[in-house]
């Protein structure tokens, strides 16, 4: 994967603050911190699930799929 597909996103929703590298070809996203990673980890999965909020606001806004409900900016 190179560096060139990947964009990096800073997203803010509510309480939440997370910074997320996305990219679009493949839908892949790795999450780099994230307010509630340790709430994430202990009660859901080991990884951030694709239904969680701040993940579905990254893809609407890379994939421009419709206006994200979260504040996300491209670093």
């Amino acid at each position: 994967m190179m560096i060139s597909e990947t964009i990096k996103l800073s997203v803010s929703l509510k309480n939440t603050r997370a910074l997320i590298i996305f990219n679009p070809k493949d839908r892949s996203y790795r999450v780099v911190d994230c307010s509630k990673k340790s709430f994430c980890r202990i009660y859901i999965s080991k990884n951030c699930p694709p239904y969680c909020e701040i993940i579905v606001a990254v893809k609407d806004f890379a994939l421009k799929r419709r206006i994200p409900k979260a504040e996300v900016v491209e670093l």
